[in-house]
């Protein structure tokens, strides 16, 4: 696989590398985020490919908030009688914004794999690296 696309930033200790797609627009790419290590003659590479750590943070405060309001609401509908008919936009909008950041996730990881193999490819065209 050619790597064409993959772009980042990196120091002679630390590198984050990911693949750059112009038409897309990705909030969680897959990245490289790894430190440069001496090794022998050479250097070692030592990092994981995966979502940033902001995906993990911001996912976790989108679906505890909206889980927080569905405990909260869902507590106010029993506690004042509401029935379901007459409070079900209560239920249903926060599920809608669950299942929305569900998808957007999904849909940012959907070129995970190839993203990978581009990274990897990479590595090994310019630095002749290779996965241990």
């Amino acid at each position: 696989m050619k790597a064409v696309g993959v772009t980042g930033q990196g120091t002679d200790r630390d590198m984050m590398l990911f693949y750059f797609r112009p038409d897309v627009r990705n909030a969680f790419p897959r990245s490289l985020i790894a430190t440069v290590e001496p090794d022998g003659d050479g250097s070692r590479i030592a990092g994981r490919i995966g979502a940033p750590p902001s995906a993990a943070v911001f996912l976790g405060c989108w679906f505890g908030i909206l889980t927080l309001f569905l405990a909260l609401a869902g507590r106010w509908m029993i506690e004042s009688g509401t029935p379901l008919g007459d409070g079900w936009r209560l239920i249903a909008i926060p599920l809608a914004l669950m299942a929305f950041g569900g998808w957007l996730y999904r849909r940012s990881t959907a070129t995970a794999k190839e993203d990978e193999a581009a990274i990897l490819a990479f590595l090994a065209d310019t630095v002749s690296a290779r996965p241990v």
